[in-house]
Parts: structure tokens; sequence; C-alpha cells
């Protein structure tokens, strides 16, 4: 926490001078808070100091800061300006402590407080609140304090000498109420002019079954619940009630979708039932709910976990806060469930815990596909490689043709020693370059061949070495082949950023707020600030937005721990997915768990929290949840691709649809053929005609 709430120049009296109703301050509006006589007499006045100096004792110098902001409050009906002055060199003496003096009536002092708290440091214990009252009458102004100060240490100063049962009937309804509306723990009653010595009241707020209002003879007691030890990690709530919200997410995972596993992972955590506090709970699996159930065991209370439907939540234009943030900001919630993106979410009356993890938000979209059956035969090679194949085939061709020629022209003149080559050229008969094509192509391809008797020793050579390269890339194949057959094979998915703003596709947004920063500040002509552009936010709150990705019309965000249950929950019925994520996501954020700004627990819970992320327990709960998730998906996909004949490690039965292209490809030499052969009748019974003729 911080330690210094006020700059260094402000060490000496700072006096705030508020508007006050005639009579209650001098004329001018300054008081200066004159060290004249006590109106007191000197022995009550002697008293009084010596209970103030306790007090302070006992509430000022304990506080385990090592600076102080003390803000006095004096309201008008209160006793003389001298019991002010005991008050501050009590609390405050000398000059050595941070201080604020707020005089005048109730709406000035009210109006007062903002201010102050956007200087100081409203979130921190180290702020010491001394509020002077005639009576408890102005509920409003003090829970207007708590909530501008909620773990500051307030101390309610009141002047009658002896409490009454209707004031302390006051007192007690007034610190229920400041617990039950701001969650406002660190508040006491304070009665030091009685005869028999101080008097206390306090509130524990814990004390089953629904709380305890006691008073105190004196400030020795060490184990008061405005104690800062009490909020440490020792914080023990006694079983009390806490409300918490939540929903299904990544890291709370439904154990119900986990359905491949009936037996040994049911749809209820074993030993609940459907009445308990805690049903959600035991509903939900994952590192978020393991948390607070850990939570809740070391801090000894009872979470009451209320399901969300509008999740996570955002700022509407009306400024109220939707799901989760709403139950936040309004104070009905003590933490949240779930982790949250460590981002603005446009108000400051929540804050952050330790960051528990990092996760990126990544886009999905419709899966491309499966091939179909009788394209595989191509996906044995790559491009590149068949390209290379089918190169390699036409040059050896080429080379193999040109060196024939070449020896075929010059070979009479080296064995009989004839000058005039053109003479014996035309004595030899004429090479038939279609024959030789097709002695090497089929060496290379490994077809039968004929009319090697008559070959040289070249073209033996070049058929042989075609023989040894084709068998071996035509067992590369086949080994290829059958690898394709039995392993599912995808066309092409989106994968880049700037595949996605080619393909133009919307981009659909469950919260406005990730509108702002999921694409960062690029401006259109970039590919950020085109897909920044195509953002839509989705209106139709009764359907997953996945709908409309499966559709192939738009895309969606996702976290990317929670790809893999969305893609699980929509597999095809051969088991392949129907939705990819892409590989580059646009951005990763830092993960916390949102509580309300002052929150008693935070303190606590936030140490707590630490302790699991130093020693491994929260990373454990994450590999164990992905471990079921994927399992389950695992053991789906091999269920389902069973069921259509994809079953790995089993023999696949070849059917038309993956030899289909072998028979088109027959078929359309069968037809070429016949086409021929027409052709040719067609011309040899013209020639015959004519001939007759």
């Amino acid at each position: 926490m911080p330690e210094a709430v006020v700059p260094c120049c402000l060490l000496p009296l700072l006096l705030l001078t508020l508007p006050s109703p005639a009579g209650s301050l001098p004329a001018g509006g300054v008081d200066l808070i004159a060290r004249t006589p006590y109106s007191l007499d000197a022995g009550s006045a002697v008293r009084a100091r010596e209970r103030l100096i306790a007090l302070e004792r006992r509430f000022v110098q304990q506080q385990p800061c090592a600076g102080l902001l003390i803000v006095f409050v004096q309201l008008p009906g209160y006793l003389a300006g001298d019991t002010l002055s005991l008050a501050i060199d009590a609390f405050a003496p000398g000059h050595r402590t941070p201080r604020l003096v707020l005089r005048g009536d109730d709406e000035a002092v009210a109006a007062a407080l903002p201010s102050i708290a956007t200087h100081a440091d409203r979130d921190s214990y180290c702020v010491v609140l001394v509020l002077l009252l005639p009576d408890l009458a102005n509920r409003a102004l003090l829970q207007t304090t708590a909530r501008m100060f909620p773990l500051a240490l307030k101390l309610l100063l009141l002047g009658s000498a002896a409490p009454t049962d209707e004031e302390l009937s006051a007192a007690r309804t007034l610190l229920a109420a400041l617990w039950q509306t701001e969650r406002a723990l660190r508040a006491l009653t304070i009665w030091y002019r009685p005869a028999t010595g101080p008097l206390i009241g306090a509130y524990d707020p814990f004390d089953p079954p629904a709380g305890r209002f006691y008073t105190l003879a004196g400030p020795n007691r060490t184990d008061l619940p405005t104690d800062l030890g009490a909020f440490g990690r020792r914080m023990n709530l006694r079983g009390s009630a806490i409300t918490v919200y939540g929903f299904e997410a990544a890291m709370a995972y439904r154990r119900q979708d986990i359905d491949m596993l009936p037996r040994t992972f049911p749809a209820r955590r074993p030993g609940s039932s459907q009445a308990s506090r805690d049903a959600l709970l035991d509903a939900l699996f994952g590192a978020d709910v393991e948390a607070v159930r850990e939570l809740a065991r070391r801090m000894n209370f009872t979470p009451v976990v209320h399901h969300m439907r509008d999740n996570f939540g955002f700022r509407m234009a009306n400024g109220t806060f939707t799901g989760v943030l709403g139950r936040l900001v309004a104070r009905d919630a003590w933490l949240s469930m779930n982790v949250y993106f460590l981002k603005d979410y446009e108000t400051r009356e929540l804050q952050f815990g330790a960051a528990v993890y990092q996760d990126s938000l990544c886009v999905f979209v419709q899966a491309a596909g499966m091939l179909p059956d009788w394209l595989l035969i191509f996906r044995c090679f790559t491009p590149t490689l068949w390209i290379g194949v089918w190169s390699t085939v036409v040059v050896v061709s080429l080379c193999y043709l040109a060196l024939t020629q070449l020896i075929a022209i010059y070979r009479p003149a080296w064995e009989h020693g004839k000058q005039d080559t053109g003479n014996v050229s035309q004595d030899q008969p004429q090479q038939d370059l279609t024959g030789l094509v097709g002695q090497i192509v089929g060496a290379l391809l490994t077809a039968p061949t004929n009319g090697f008797h008559r070959t040289t020793t070249h073209q033996k050579l070049f058929v042989a070495f075609g023989l040894i390269w084709g068998l071996t890339i035509t067992g590369a194949f086949q080994g290829s082949l059958v690898d394709v057959y039995t392993t599912p094979t995808s066309m092409k998915n989106l994968d880049t950023l700037a595949e996605l703003d080619a393909s133009g596709l919307s981009i659909t947004v469950t919260a406005p707020a990730l509108i702002v920063d999921v694409f960062g500040t690029e401006r259109p002509g970039s590919t950020l600030g085109n897909l920044k552009q195509r953002l839509v936010i989705e209106t139709a709150t009764n359907r997953s937005a996945a709908y409309g990705v499966l559709g192939g019309h738009t895309a969606g965000l996702i976290r990317n721990q929670d790809f893999v249950r969305l893609s699980t929950k929509y597999l095809g019925r051969d088991g392949t997915p129907r939705l990819h994520r892409m590989r580059q996501c646009p951005r990763s954020y830092t993960l916390a768990y949102l509580y309300p700004r002052g929150s008693p627990l935070y303190r606590a819970a936030n140490d707590h929290t630490l302790h699991f992320l130093q020693h491994g327990l929260y990373a454990k709960w994450q590999r164990e949840a992905a471990h079921i998730v994927r399992a389950n998906r695992a053991l789906k996909v091999q269920r389902y691709a069973g069921q259509a004949g994809r079953t790995a490690g089993q023999a696949v039965t070849l059917r038309l649809d993956h030899l289909l292209l072998p028979f088109m490809v027959l078929g359309a030499g069968f037809a070429l053929g016949v086409v021929c052969f027409a052709w040719e009748c067609r011309t040899m019974m013209t020639t015959a005609v004519r001939n007759q003729r």
C-alpha cells in the first residue's frame, strides 16, 4: 500500500474552511482553532486529553504505515472549538503527521470529501478519519464518507457524556448499515467523555448468524474487527455467506460438457447436491473454480455463487453496467469467479487483483472443410515436389531424345569413316521420336516398355537410372498415399490477419469494450485498421456468436484457452472440426480477478491468490482442466471418426471416391481412343471410296 498520501509540503497543519451556517463558525469564515484556554474545566480537559491520547496509541500508532493522513471532520452542533484542538493535539501531535481539517455544515463537508478522495489514496488503509459528531442522526453523510474511504479507519467521536439505549441502538443500526450498503468494516463509535472511561462500539459482521454489535470499556482489547491484522492472509470469515457471480468460460468449464467420461467425470461434483449453496461451483471445473473453492476453505467462508447469463458485462450508453461488472459496481458481489482482461472498463469503482496469467484473444472462423477423397492423391507430395517430379521427367526425356538423335546422326561416320554424313544418314532408318519418348518416360514412371533390343549403351544407362529413380519416387508415393487416405486432410484455412482482411469477413464481438483496443489504434489502410472497421457488436443475445461463424458469414473472437471447448461442441459427424482458430492472434491480455473498489476481502484474497501462483497451484489446476477437455475432445473425435469409417490405426477400405481420379483418367483415355478410332475409320472409308471411283 502507498505510504505517503500527502506531499511533504502539506506536513504543516492544512485547514480547509467550508461554508457554514450562521453562528457555527466565525463571521470571517476562517477558524484558526485558537489555542485559548479550554472551555472545559481543567480536570475534564486533562481527562479528555488522556483518553484521546490512549485512543491514538491504540488505533493510529499501531497502523503499519510509514505515512498516515489524518482527516478531522467537525460538524455543527458539536462541542466548542477547543475540543477539536484536543483531538488534533492527541491524534496528530506537532507537525509530523499530515492532516486535513474539515469544518462546516453537512452539505459542505459532503461536497469536499470527493476532492480529498481524488487527491488522496482512497483505497489505502493508511487514512484515518476522525469525525467529531454531535450524534448519529446524519446517516447520509456517514454513508458518503464510507463510500469515499471504504478502507480508511473511521473513528466516530461522540460528545455525549454517556450513551443512552437509544444512542447504542442508533450506533448498532448505523454500523450495520455501513457494512450492508458500503462494505465498510473499519468504523467505530467512541464515547470518550463518560466518567467511567471511554466506551467503544464495534460491529462484527462475520459473527454468526447475522453479525453482532458490542461495546468495549476502553481501547485495550487487541482483536477488534477494524485492525489491519484481520484483513491479511489470516482473515477468518467464520462461515459467512459470500456472494459471488460467475458463468461458464475458459477455466470455468461445465462438467456436463465432458460427456465422454460419464463415470470418471460425472456432470456434478461427487458429494454435491442440486440444492447446495455452491451448486454452480459443483457443476463447473477449472482453475477459476478451484481458486474460489480454495479461497473459501482458507478464509472460512461459504461461497454463494450465482449464475450470470450476461457473462462479463460492459458499460452501456446510459452509464449502467451489465453482467458481472454491473454486480461488482453495485457492490452486490464480493468478487468475480472468472478472471478478467486487465484493461480499462470505463469505471473507477473496480480494482484488479494480482495478475494470474496471460492469454491471447484470437479470431476463429468457419473451417475450410475436408478435401474430397478423389483429390487426396494430390496431397501425397507437396506442390513443390510435384513440380520437381514432372520437371525431372520432362528434362530427362528431352536429354534422352536429344542425345539419341545426335548419336544417330554422327555414329555412321564414326564407324565407316565416311565424310558425307548426309548420304549416310539417308541410308539409315528414321528414328521413331514417339517410341524414344515412351521408352524414357516409361522407365521414369516404372511402366513396362518395349523395343530395348535395339538400344545403345547410353540408352540403356538412361533407362537403368530412370528405373532406379522411378522406383524411389513410386515407393515414396505409395507410402504417402496410405497416410493421406487414413489421415483427414482439410483445405487451406485462414491463418493470418492479412488473409482475414482479404476475405472481407466481418468480426462479431459481444462486448463493446473490445472494439476500443483489440486491434489497437491503427487507422484504416493497414491490416489492423481495416479489421477494426469491420468489428460488429452481436445484438442477438439469445444465441451464440458461433452460429454466424458456422454459416461462414462472419468471424468471431475467443480466448485461446476456450477454443478447445468450443470446437468440441461443434464437431462434424465424421469428427472433423467445423471451426478453425487462426494462428495469428491480434492481441494478448493479462488476466486477473476483479473486486469492488474498497472490498474488505481484497487484501486477504489477493495474498492467497499470490500464494496459489507462487506455489504452482494455479498452474496445476490449469493443466488438469486442459487435459480433461483435450481428452474428451480426442475421445469424441475418435468415436465420430469410427462411425464414419476413419478410425485411426485400422485399415481403410478404398472406395470409388478414393480412386475416382484414376478412373476418370482411364475413362478420358478410352473416350479419346474411341474418337481417334472413329476418325481413322471414317478417313479410311473415305479414301477407299475415292480409289474406287
